[in-house]
């Protein structure tokens, strides 16, 4: 609606037109306000209702614990700033009137003093005794609030809690021997400063000393092989292993056959060839003449070392040993290799039982080959550190390093934590004690 004073400018008038109102508009909109700002306050009086003019929280009036119906986002957060700041400063006003307490009581005991000379020794040392008993009755207050305290977060020292704060900050003074006026708070200070230096450069000098002492030993373990040299180097011998234990049994089975294969079970089946019957004739012929000429000659070197020969048969001997010396070369005797076949059967066992231990080697690393890769794989399905059915060694050394490397950061950002929390904790241990001797001295 457009306002009944019109503007002399025709043309400003027209610009602002729709956004001047009339009156009762205006009226309306400032009313609509109001009652939204007075419905989140408490209590609603008249000073509260007559603050449409500034359209602003009134003063010295709490708001209500029950947000405004729409309001979020950044409105709501400003409720809850505000909501904070008056806290803080209720706080803040309550914290100036306990000084003023203090400095008010301060003044109130040294005018007491002054004025001591003209009382008797009866009275002044009543009120002393009253001073001092409401000076114990404080001490056990804090000393109360400091269970309670305990009590509801306790520490995780080994000790007790209560021997733990005793052992912080002392035993319990039963009466203040010192006034405020006898400490000297700026001394005090400079011991804290000084003591704060102090200990900056011994933790400085223990940084250093502990740099140096990494320094030296990572210098002395360059020369050490690492975690993946020694897997690479382990896997190497490995397959070298295998291939020369896989060498020799090729080698064994080209010259002998093994013991279980030469059984008539797992003797391979051959095909029902037709059978020559002359030729199967002619070999027995040929081998049982060979048998027999053998068996022949053996018995004739058998009689030969039972009946030595005489000198006519020696000689006989020598004369066809020399016809038949540029024939035939000399055969050795069977007798001789007698006393050797002991040691060869020695040997030929020997040679067997080499060769199943090395069968039974080979199934023993091929059977561990197989479980390192079940494990590898169950591994790799289970920690999710590698892809799943990731086998290969190196990856796995290389991953077991990364994982202890983020341990020992992890461990080390905890450490430093751990100290953290435990100066802080020390710092408020000498805060509280400092209080209590504040506290004893203003008493």
């Amino acid at each position: 609606m457009p306002a009944p004073t019109t503007c002399p400018i025709s043309e400003v008038d027209r610009a602002l037109s729709s956004y001047i109102n009339s009156r009762e508009d205006t009226l309306r909109i400032r009313r609509t306000l109001s009652k939204y700002l007075t419905t989140s306050l408490r209590p609603v009086n008249t000073a509260t209702k007559n603050e449409h003019v500034n359209h602003v929280c009134p003063h010295n009036i709490s708001a209500a614990s029950t947000n405004p119906p729409g309001l979020k986002g950044c409105r709501l957060e400003y409720l809850q700033a505000l909501r904070a700041h008056s806290q803080a400063q209720a706080k803040h006003r309550e914290l100036q009137a306990s000084l003023q307490d203090l400095q008010q009581r301060h003044v109130d005991e040294n005018r007491t003093q002054a004025q001591a000379d003209n009382d008797d020794g009866s009275t002044q040392g009543y009120i002393a005794l009253l001073r001092q008993r409401r000076r114990l009755a404080e001490l056990q207050v804090i000393q109360d609030s400091l269970e309670k305290l305990l009590s509801a977060r306790p520490s995780h020292a080994p000790k007790d809690p209560k021997a733990l704060v005793k052992e912080t900050i002392g035993e319990q003074p039963d009466l203040p021997a010192e006034r405020l006026e006898h400490i000297s708070q700026s001394n005090d200070d400079q011991t804290w400063v000084f003591k704060l230096k102090q200990e900056v450069l011994e933790s400085r000098a223990n940084m250093d000393r502990a740099k140096a002492a990494r320094v030296e030993a990572q210098s002395h373990s360059r020369g050490e092989a690492s975690l993946q040299q020694q897997v690479y180097a382990l896997e190497c011998a490995k397959d070298e292993m295998v291939e020369w234990v896989q060498g020799e049994l090729v080698k064994m089975e080209e010259d002998s056959i093994f013991l279980e294969d030469a059984s008539p079970i797992k003797r391979p089946l051959k095909d029902n060839a037709p059978v020559d019957l002359a030729s199967a004739e002619q070999r027995v012929r040929d081998v049982y003449t060979q048998y027999t000429t053998a068996r022949a000659s053996l018995i004739e070197s058998y009689e030969s070392l039972q009946h030595p020969p005489t000198v006519e048969q020696d000689e006989k001997a020598e004369i066809e040993a020399a016809s038949t010396k540029q024939t035939t070369a000399p055969q050795m005797p069977i007798t001789k290799l007698f006393p050797h076949l002991p040691h060869l059967a020695r040997t030929s066992n020997n040679d067997r039982a080499l060769l199943q231990q090395s069968v039974y080697l080979q199934s023993q690393i091929a059977a561990a080959d197989q479980d390192i890769e079940d494990a590898l794989l169950r591994l790799s399905g289970e920690s999710h550190l590698l892809p799943a059915g990731s086998k290969d060694v190196a990856a796995w050394g290389n991953t077991a390093l990364e994982a202890e490397a983020t341990t020992c950061e992890f461990v080390k950002e905890k450490l430093l934590a751990s100290k953290a929390e435990i100066s802080g904790v020390s710092r408020v241990v000498e805060l509280c004690t400092l209080q209590g001797e504040v506290l004893a001295a203003v008493k």
